[in-house]
């Protein structure tokens, strides 16, 4: 009839549904534990939600309403206050007893609590938890290990009851000896190697924190001790290192952790990309963050709502805004800002993901512990060289004119000391040629600051050409004065190197281009020569060529003058100091 024909297609998509919701709750299927090593639980697990944490497992065994999970997928409830029970079935398919270990790998769950059958037929319980000690025949490790021991051919069923303030997530294997053994061999040996890298850090920074950057070196030690321990505790090992009596504190230390990683890691990033001075504006946001980092300590007193903002704000909004930043700082060319920028990308990412993988919105894949530990690598190693990059670049900017590239007075006087101890010990004579451009101030007021700032540059250019040995070093010493150190060069040698010097300005200036013609530079040279003696001063090796200079100038300039007026030109000494080094 055709009024009918709806109620059949209705009755259809009925008995279609009713289908469908049994094949959901249809109890999982029994594992079977045959030659393999290692098995994952996944897809063959029930699982019961008691809301109020009252149900016995006698009770929860006995109730109807077990949930099977998707296969080939870890269990992912995101956040629940509930106490959630998982039930599996495990056959050993050997001729002989064999001996299995229940791993449950997500080793910053509250408690766990295993049930299973014991010869006579009784549950057997054992327990543990990353905040509450482990019952005797829990196996130490920094997973939650639970033994069973299964006869030829016997079928158990297991149960978990899991309880945690963190999220609801169920990686659970079932190893083998063999596969426990491969187990310890991996861990201990990946996160071996990232302590060892991580220790590495910490004190080569700690060493360097008396360097230029000194806030900012601190900032990464103390941002790369907070980012290891949160990776240590996220891999278990703090909680399987800590004393029974100190289990309890677990919930707080991971929160304080967190609060220090994200409020050194805000720190070092303003300091770093000197964001302050870059722009108020921005800083004042990363400040924000920075300071609301601090909350998470405190944040289980707040109800869910802001609990759930907070995180929000702190792991997904400040990582991007800090993402972004970082690139545009890249874009912009700030010095060494790529490099960090990988870094802090990849730290930050990593949380991000993480966030929505423990609120359940993405699964926990298999490998899903791997991306911190892997994260704290990639961002110690990038930001690491990043920072030594940015202190190696500006302590030669420090150590550097910045017009002429010369070293600069600081850098002088700290070889000059250097110099005169080595050449003191070696009993060898140290050189000084002091030389100054003739005119400079008429030279400049007549064709202008650039023009003067060339003529600098050309008389930089040839001192710098005529430091070519060990331990030479060419100086702007200020204003237009210059200086050359030359170590292990005797009078004549440096005498003559002087006269070099000024030949060759005279020469560079006469073959230069688009010049007038009255615009040559010449120079005037003081050389002072000494042997280093017990209890002298180096600065009177410099007062000395100081004074050989004003000399040379009240001669008629352009000329070379020594100190010691016993000096001669010494030809071909410097050929034969080059040659000897």
């Amino acid at each position: 009839m055709p009024g009918s024909f709806p109620k059949w297609i209705l009755l259809e998509l009925v008995m279609f549904a009713a289908i469908f919701c049994a094949a959901l709750s249809a109890s999982a299927e029994t594992l079977l534990l045959e030659d393999k090593p290692s098995y994952d639980l996944s897809g063959y697990m029930e699982i019961l939600t008691d809301p109020e944490n009252k149900l016995t497992v006698q009770q929860a065994a006995d109730r109807s309403d077990w949930t099977g999970t998707v296969r080939d997928r870890v269990p992912n409830l995101g956040f629940t206050q509930a106490a959630i029970w998982i039930r599996f079935s495990l056959a050993n398919r050997a001729d002989a007893a064999r001996k299995f270990y229940i791993s449950f790998e997500y080793p910053v769950t509250n408690s766990v609590a295993f049930y299973a059958k014991s010869p006579q037929g009784a549950l057997q319980k054992e327990h543990t938890g990353s905040s509450i000690p482990a019952s005797a025949n829990v196996v130490p490790d920094r997973y939650f290990l639970f033994p069973l021991t299964m006869g030829a051919g016997e079928t158990a069923v297991g149960y978990l009851k899991v309880q945690s303030t963190s999220r609801m997530i169920f990686p659970i294997r079932v190893l083998s000896d063999q596969a426990l053994f491969r187990k310890a061999i991996r861990d201990y040996t990946v996160y071996g190697a990232l302590l060892g890298f991580l220790v590495l850090v910490m004190l080569y920074f700690t060493a360097s924190g008396s360097f230029l950057h000194k806030g900012t070196a601190v900032c990464l030690v103390l941002y790369s001790i907070f980012f290891g321990m949160h990776t240590a505790i996220r891999g278990g090992f703090i909680r399987l290192l800590l004393p029974d009596i100190l289990v309890g504190i677990m919930d707080i230390l991971q929160l304080v952790v967190v609060a220090g990683l994200f409020f050194t890691g805000a720190k070092f990033f303003r300091l770093f990309l000197s964001l302050k001075s870059r722009s108020k504006f921005l800083d004042r946001i990363m400040t924000f963050f920075q300071y609301l980092s601090l909350t998470f300590i405190v944040i289980p007193i707040f109800p869910d709502p802001i609990i759930i903002a907070t995180t929000l704000v702190l792991i997904v909004i400040n990582p991007l805004f800090s993402i972004g930043l970082a690139f545009y700082f890249w874009r912009k060319g700030v010095s060494n800002a790529g490099i960090f920028a990988i870094g802090w990308v990849v730290a930050h990412l990593v949380a991000v993901h993480d966030f929505f993988r423990i609120n359940g919105v993405i699964s926990y894949e298999p490998l899903g512990e791997w991306p911190i530990p892997f994260s704290l690598f990639i961002a110690l190693l990038f930001l690491s060289i990043a920072l030594i990059r940015k202190n190696a670049a500006d302590r030669l900017m420090a150590e550097t004119d910045p017009l002429t590239r010369l070293a600069n007075r600081r850098k002088f006087d700290e070889v000059l000391h250097q110099e005169w101890d080595r050449c003191r010990r070696q009993q060898s004579p140290l050189s000084i040629i002091m030389a100054d451009v003739d005119h400079f101030k008429q030279y400049n007021d007549s064709f202008g600051h650039r023009a003067g700032d060339k003529c600098l540059c050309l008389v930089a250019d040839v001192l710098a050409n005529h430091a070519r040995r060990s331990g030479d070093l060419a100086v702007r010493y200020g204003g237009e004065e210059f200086v050359l150190l030359l170590p292990h060069l005797n009078a004549a040698g440096a005498f003559a190197a002087a006269e070099r010097i000024r030949n060759a300005v005279i020469q560079a200036t006469e073959g230069g281009t688009n010049r007038h013609a009255e615009d040559h530079i010449t120079i005037s040279l003081g050389v002072a020569t000494k042997i280093p003696e017990e209890g002298r001063n180096p600065e009177d090796l410099v007062l000395e060529a100081d004074k050989a200079m004003y000399e040379a100038k009240r001669a008629g300039r352009n000329r070379t003058a020594a100190f010691d007026q016993n000096v001669l030109p010494g030809r071909g000494a410097y050929e034969e100091a080059l040659a000897t080094k």
